[in-house]
């Protein structure tokens, strides 16, 4: 049986809430860096597969030198494990992202679809967070291009009736969700979702 989207999105947005939570009540040793810890400026996350890593930012380190335009401080970049924060299952995430693909699928389009999925599905809870915490938020390109926002996927069109016949198989919602993003006229991902669901 096929692993409904919306348990995916469910369980993408329990991990990464647990890591914002943390994130928020940094340990002395991390907010000494600061000038002030006292709120989260920037929030962001990429994902690969099945897996996602997250970065933010309190604002400005102290006794750094000013930044070039469009650049920032972050505490790192993190992936979502169990073993940097205790309260992710990284094992249940990766288990649930491969069921979304059916059995049977090739290895390329299961990883083309499973990528998009992650992606879906942590931007869905980065759009939450500027609500939450009032801060910036980023669907990021890479762990090591924090700066670049991830691209708004595209059908692969040397595979088009492979991935046409996973999405067939899979959650309606997800499949629908896949057409209309693929088709969506804004370059990069979060732009995408916010203007579907406007």
């Amino acid at each position: 049986m096929v692993v409904a989207f919306k348990e995916y999105g469910l369980a993408v947005a329990e991990a990464v809430n647990a890591v914002v939570a943390r994130a928020a009540k940094p340990s002395v040793r991390v907010a000494r860096h600061w000038e002030s810890t006292e709120r989260i400026t920037w929030f962001g996350g990429c994902a690969d597969h099945h897996l996602i890593q997250t970065s933010w930012s309190f604002g400005s380190l102290r006794d750094a030198p000013k930044l070039e335009a469009g650049s920032r401080s972050t505490v790192g970049t993190f992936a979502l494990t169990s073993v940097t924060f205790p309260d992710v299952d990284e094992m249940h995430l990766r288990a649930l992202c491969d069921g979304l693909v059916p059995h049977g699928t090739d290895g390329a389009t299961r990883v083309f679809l499973q990528r998009v999925a992650s992606q879906f599905a942590l931007a869905d809870v980065l759009l939450t967070l500027p609500e939450l915490l009032g801060c910036e938020v980023s669907l990021f390109a890479r762990p090591d291009a924090l700066d670049q926002s991830a691209s708004t996927p595209r059908w692969p069109e040397h595979a088009r009736e492979r991935v046409s016949k996973a999405l067939d198989a899979m959650d309606p919602v997800f499949e629908t969700r896949c057409r209309r993003v693929w088709a969506a006229e804004q370059p990069t991902l979060l732009q995408a979702l916010r203007s579907l669901s406007a």
